[in-house]
C-alpha cells in the first residue's frame, strides 16, 4: 500500500497559509501525531492510489431526525445505505460510468419559489469539530485534501462570492442547476483548479433517475444544454486540470453521486435540506462519504442567508488502508464536521456572466 501525500497546513488562525509538510517523508507514527495535532483546522492536497475493499453496514440511526435540528447537532449520524451499496466500483471492470457508480436517488430536492433563478453566494467559514476526537482522522477524511469534498473543496477558505443557478421548470418545480453551480463552486474554493467538462444524470421521469451522465459540457460551450432546459440532477462527474505536488498540473475527474436526500420546513421563508453524498475521485481511487444540512431564511431585498454543515465519515475499511492500531470508534458518525454561514443575493443573467 502506497500514499503520496502533500498536506498545506493552516497554523494561523482563519487558515492563513504558514507551513508545507510532506507526510510520504515522515514515518507512520509522525504522521499519526501530525493529524492530531493539526487537524483541527486544514486545507490540503492529498493524492492517495489504494484498491477498494469490502465495507460494513449502516444502521440508518437518524433516519428520522429531525433536519433543523443536525444543524446545532454535536453530531450526525450515516443515513444512507451500507459501505458496500454507497461506494464507487472501479471503473476499469466496469462497461460504463453509470454501473460502477451506487445509485443516484430517485429524489431531487425541489426548492421554494424564492430560490429560482440566479444568485450571488458568499462564504465564511466558522469551525469544524471532531466528534469522535482527532486521533482516528487520515488523510482519507472527506476534506482533508483539496477536492475531497465537492460541496466544500477547500475547508477552512472563505472563497470571493460566485454565481449560482436554481432553475424552475414547466410543473412550477424548482431545483439546483448542478450543471452550472458545481464547477463554480469548485473553482472559487480551489482557485488553481480549471474545470474542463462536467456532466449529470437525469431524471427518467418524475419517480425515477438515471444513472447514466449526459454529454460532457466543454468549457467551449460544446456539448451544453440551454441552462432553463436542464432536467433536475442527483449525479454530478466533473474533468478538471489542477497542480500536482511536483509542480506540474493534471487533467483529474471526481465523480458525486447524491444518495439520499430530505427537506423540511415552508416555502414562505424558511427550508432545511438534507442530502447524503458518495464521492470518487478517479485518479487517486479515493472514495468519500459525507452528509450536508443546509438552511435557507429569506429575508428583505431579494437576500437569504443561512448555513451550510458538511459531516464527513470514515468508514473502518478506508481507514484501515493507513492505520493498524485498532483505534475504536463508531464509524456510522461523523468524524469530522465543518460550519460555514452563507448570503445570496439574487441577481440576473447578465450580472452572473460577468463573474
Amino acid at each position: 500500500m502506497k500514499a503520496v501525500c502533500v498536506v498545506i497546513l493552516h497554523l494561523a488562525a482563519l487558515f492563513n497559509l504558514r507551513a508545507v509538510y510532506s507526510l510520504s517523508c515522515l514515518p507512520k507514527s509522525d504522521r499519526r501525531q501530525f493529524l492530531s495535532e493539526g487537524c483541527s483546522t486544514f486545507a490540503s492536497v492529498c493524492i492517495i492510489s489504494t484498491a477498494p475493499s469490502p465495507a460494513v453496514a449502516s444502521d440508518d440511526r437518524d433516519e428520522h431526525q429531525d433536519v433543523s435540528s443536525l444543524l446545532d447537532a454535536k453530531t450526525i449520524d450515516w443515513n444512507g445505505p451500507s459501505w458496500t451499496a454507497a461506494r464507487y466500483r472501479s471503473s476499469t471492470l466496469q462497461q460504463s460510468s453509470s454501473n460502477y457508480a451506487p445509485p443516484a436517488s430517485n429524489s431531487p430536492i425541489f426548492y421554494p419559489t424564492w430560490m429560482e433563478g440566479y444568485h450571488k453566494i458568499s462564504y465564511k467559514f466558522k469551525g469544524a469539530s471532531f466528534p469522535q476526537g482527532r486521533k482516528i482522522l487520515t488523510l482519507r477524511t472527506p476534506g482533508a485534501g483539496l477536492g475531497s469534498c465537492l460541496l466544500l473543496p477547500n475547508i477552512g477558505y472563505n472563497p470571493s462570492s460566485f454565481p449560482i443557478h436554481f432553475i424552475c421548470n414547466s410543473n412550477a418545480q424548482v431545483y439546483e442547476d448542478l450543471a452550472y453551480n458545481a464547477p463554480r463552486t469548485f473553482e472559487a474554493f480551489w482557485t488553481q483548479a480549471k474545470v474542463l467538462g462536467v456532466q449529470t444524470n437525469y431524471m427518467i421521469d418524475i419517480n425515477a433517475s438515471s444513472n447514466d451522465l449526459s454529454t460532457k459540457c466543454l468549457v467551449t460551450g460544446e456539448g451544453c444544454i440551454a441552462p432553463n432546459m436542464r432536467p433536475p440532477a442527483t449525479r454530478v462527474a466533473l474533468d478538471f486540470n489542477g497542480p500536482t505536488r511536483r509542480g506540474g498540473r493534471v487533467t483529474q475527474s471526481t465523480d458525486v453521486t447524491i444518495l439520499d436526500s430530505s427537506v423540511q420546513g415552508n416555502f414562505a421563508d424558511t427550508y432545511y435540506t438534507a442530502k447524503t453524498f458518495s464521492q470518487y475521485n478517479v485518479n487517486q481511487d479515493l472514495q468519500l462519504f459525507y452528509r450536508e444540512v443546509t438552511s435557507l431564511r429569506r429575508k428583505e431585498n431579494d437576500v437569504i442567508d443561512g448555513k451550510i454543515r458538511v459531516a464527513a465519515f470514515l468508514p473502518k475499511y478506508i481507514r484501515g488502508m493507513d492505520a493498524s492500531d485498532g483505534d475504536l470508534y463508531d464509524d456510522n458518525e461523523a468524524v469530522a464536521i465543518y460550519d460555514y454561514d452563507i448570503l445570496l443575493q439574487s441577481i440576473d443573467e447578465t450580472e452572473a456572466a460577468t463573474f
